[in-house]
């Protein structure tokens, strides 16, 4: 499919590459030689690059990183989302669209069932299928909060990329949503620094010689205050390790008056709430970019994700999706902890493919969609749909 003569396709030379990370560097405003060496760097872990092509000019691309995602405590295959773009010469003439049928289509046959972005614009993405999970919180605290926690066990500086994800693996799939990560991920994201004033640190806790946290945090040198400190990533899997590493950032007060943990680098209502005195007082939040969600799918991300032992149903699908013409029928079936989704059925609820995908994520209830207009069932069936959620909250405090 093509508008206006342009195209989408598979890069063709280094040219394209190149014409790839100008377009990100200009869309995004990141530096040049930043874009260049990120667009490297994913290349060389089986990244997917598409442009949009019109005759020799590379006017729109996008990007898909492989991940998994967890899901009811399983890791689901997924594609995250980057680097969507369209050159501001080019823009509101339909190639934003075209990326988007492509993006399905090549998420789909890579064997992904999901595709989570951040979203600069919820409205596009929206059109397209994908709808809200969550927004990204920034938390700031006032360091001295911290200053007087305490854990048991050690702090250790020199921490291999592996060891921190195969924490993180053992200890996120209690939440719906946050990213299973390859071991290669921090390599590339995390060591783009492009910015003098700025030093990344890599905090672990131990205890009796077992890695328990850590802390991922970027220090950036101001006139005033003297360091500004942000959290990128706060994993604690016990209560020494969160009150150590909270204590340890504490120590920090002298230089740093306060400490900002980002895009939901803890949950919205953290363990800060019950550990900070007087809270309210020592602590702000503001949300910034939100994050989506998209079944690619449908009938892998049933399968693969886990479902509660106890729960049981038996439910009748429509659903609607902009890539297709006409909607789809399912029959969702989950038992025993499994969860099936084959073609036909009633259609008795009836949502889009945002919808779905939401509540999939488990960050939209049925009966939210109902009060909302979006979704139409008979009460049973929303009751019946809710139930299949389970006790996980959603929480994805990786931003990429």
């Amino acid at each position: 499919m093509s508008v206006n003569g342009v195209v989408i396709g598979d890069p063709r030379s280094d040219g394209d590459v190149e014409a790839f990370a100008r377009l990100d560097a200009e869309s995004f405003g990141s530096s040049l030689e930043l874009s260049q060496r990120w667009t490297r760097g994913m290349l060389d872990h089986e990244a997917t690059i598409r442009v949009a092509r019109s005759g020799d000019d590379i006017v729109g691309a996008y990007a898909l990183l492989p991940v998994g995602q967890f899901y009811g405590g399983r890791s689901v295959s997924a594609r995250a989302v980057v680097a969507v773009s369209v050159h501001p010469s080019r823009r509101r003439k339909g190639i934003a669209g075209l990326l988007m049928r492509d993006l399905v289509d090549v998420a789909r046959g890579s064997g992904a069932a999901l595709a989570p972005l951040q979203a600069a614009t919820t409205r596009l993405y929206r059109r397209w299928g994908w709808e809200l999970g969550d927004r990204g919180l920034t938390q700031t605290i006032r360091t001295s909060a911290l200053a007087q926690l305490r854990g048991a066990g050690d702090v250790v500086q020199s921490l291999e990329h592996r060891s921190l994800e195969a924490l993180r693996r053992a200890y996120l799939p209690a939440w719906d949503g946050p990213l299973d990560r390859p071991d290669w991920w921090l390599g590339v994201e995390w060591a783009l620094v492009d910015d003098p004033r700025e030093q990344l640190r890599i905090i672990g806790w131990s205890e009796a010689g077992r890695l328990t946290g850590y802390v991922r945090y970027r220090a950036r040198h101001e006139s005033s205050p003297w360091l500004a400190v942000a959290v990128e990533e706060f994993i604690a899997t016990t209560p020494d390790a969160l009150r150590g590493l909270l204590g340890f950032l504490g120590g920090l007060e002298v230089q740093a008056p306060e400490i900002t943990f980002r895009d939901s680098a803890i949950r919205p209502r953290s363990e800060l709430l019950y550990l900070v005195p007087d809270a309210d007082k020592a602590m702000t939040a503001r949300s910034r970019i939100c994050w989506m969600q998209r079944l690619v799918d449908p009938l892998l991300a049933v399968r693969t994700r886990g479902w509660p032992q106890w729960a049981e149903a038996a439910l009748h699908l429509e659903v609607t999706d902009p890539v297709r013409a006409d909607p789809l029928r399912f029959v969702l079936q989950v038992s025993g902890g499994e969860g099936e989704l084959s073609p036909g059925g009633e259609g008795r609820v009836r949502c889009s493919i945002g919808v779905l995908s939401s509540w999939y994520s488990s960050t939209m209830r049925a009966r939210e969609a109902v009060r909302l207009g979006w979704l139409e069932a008979p009460a049973a069936d929303v009751e019946a749909m809710d139930s299949l959620l389970g006790d996980r909250d959603p929480w994805l405090p990786d931003f990429f």
